[in-house]
């Protein structure tokens, strides 16, 4: 796999930019030539409908504080590392890791009482901490003066909530382009972690986010037969798969979190032990 990698990572980076630009272009014109796709109705009919402690689709509520746990301690350590990571490096995981936060907080409130109202304020932060998960990574290979990429990754993930929600409203929704950008931040993120290598060491990190969110793709789709499988065994269900699509999704970062966490005590480390750099970063 190591000499894949290397082989792949010496292609002219004009050639690896070509590959990945060309898979936007071709899935966006793609997508152009398909008839708009309403959100479905049975989308919103989970497979848990139990409630726990007077709340409505307990464990589809209360799985959300995988990614608050996530979210906080990755801001956490974002914020103590401080001046040991670049600006731009610091705003784009800032912004994964408030995305996160937003995300417990918005998918809670749609799961309280799912509909196609509510499921706006569960996809707006899920966008937030999509384009700041590409945005680091970014970030992690080509430095924090690449942080622009982070505002337009955003602005243009933002416009495909509006755009879906609106023609819901219309009564001709679309979810086309809200689905495309979402299948894009797996396809480039994917193509950024194999063409390009990390100046942090970052990429095994990525790796398992990437791996624990398709994870997420694959039990949201098995939702109502996984929660079958404790009716086979004579229970009333264990789990579903929407919940465990948030435990895998939000736990998925963690690895991220803990290597920030590392990178900043060791940088911290490294500059007490360079009493120049330390004393010009105290102006003294």
């Amino acid at each position: 796999m190591a000499a894949v990698l290397t082989r792949i990572r010496a292609w002219k980076s004009s050639t690896r930019w070509l590959m990945i630009t060309g898979v936007c272009i071709a899935a966006l014109a793609a997508v152009a030539f398909l008839p708009p796709i309403p959100q479905p109705e049975a989308y919103h009919h989970f497979a848990d409908q139990r409630s726990i402690a007077g709340i409505a689709h307990g464990l589809d509520v209360l799985s959300n504080l995988a990614f608050l746990v996530s979210g906080l301690l990755g801001m956490l350590f974002v914020a103590k590392a401080g001046l040991t990571l670049d600006a731009g490096t610091r705003w784009a995981l800032a912004t994964l890791f408030f995305g996160l936060v937003l995300t417990s907080i918005g998918s809670g409130y749609y799961h309280l009482a799912p509909d196609n109202q509510r499921l706006v304020f569960d996809r707006l932060p899920m966008i937030i901490a999509m384009s700041g998960c590409v945005g680091a990574m970014i970030a992690d290979r080509f430095g924090g003066s690449t942080a622009w990429s982070l505002a337009a990754l955003v602005t243009v993930g933002l416009w495909t909530v509006h755009e879906w929600s609106v023609s819901e409203q219309l009564g001709r929704g679309d979810l086309r382009w809200y689905a495309l950008y979402q299948g894009l931040i797996f396809c480039v993120g994917a193509m950024l972690l194999l063409f390009f290598p990390s100046r942090n060491g970052a990429t095994p990190a990525f790796v398992i986010a990437g791996i624990g969110n398709v994870a997420a793709k694959v039990f949201e789709l098995l939702d109502k037969p996984i929660y079958g499988l404790g009716r086979i065994g004579g229970l009333a269900g264990i789990v579903s798969g929407h919940t465990l699509k948030h435990l895998s999704a939000g736990l998925a970062f963690l690895p991220l979190v803990f290597l920030i966490r590392r990178i900043g005590q060791e940088r911290m480390v490294d500059d007490t032990h360079r009493p120049d750099l330390f004393s010009a970063r105290h102006g003294s």
